[in-house]
């Protein structure tokens, strides 16, 4: 009888601990940034004096996001909207000069052309991010 309550304990202390967030893998950095969202790409504004950033500066960048299906859900209720986005990003795809393979550097190709809108257009090369929760900071595209 002991047994079945020390196990009964157990089991409900593991239900009420949060769980742990998934590992960021070596090659990748956590972010924190503030931007505007259309579609499935995210464009990042410079923070604000108040904004909270998380991860190294990434300027102002375009991602495209991908992620489960509720939190995709919630991308495309909030089109064109100012939100935060936290997610996990290659940091290969931070840095501008590429990766170094064995000594060599190998560049992403040519600086990003965007089209009129400023919007990758879909042919150009961007950053992924693999976003894990997002929320709306404005009802517009319009930092405050």
């Amino acid at each position: 009888m002991t047994i079945l309550a020390a196990l009964l304990t157990l089991a409900l202390t593991a239900q009420a601990e949060p769980q742990d967030k998934p590992r960021v893998p070596d090659d990748s950095v956590e972010l924190t940034v503030t931007g505007c969202l259309k579609g499935r790409a995210f464009t990042t504004i410079p923070p604000q004096e108040a904004d909270v950033q998380r991860g190294p500066n990434v300027g102002q960048r375009t991602f495209r996001l991908a992620g489960k299906k509720d939190v995709m859900d919630e991308v495309k209720k909030l089109d064109r909207r100012l939100v935060e986005v936290v997610g996990i990003v290659k940091r290969s795809s931070l840095d501008d000069k590429g990766v170094k393979v064995g000594g060599v550097s190998i560049s992403g190709g040519p600086p990003v052309q965007r089209s009129g809108s400023g919007v990758p257009t879909g042919t150009e090369n961007v950053a992924v991010m693999d976003v894990s929760s997002i929320r709306q900071r404005a009802a517009s595209c319009t930092p405050q």
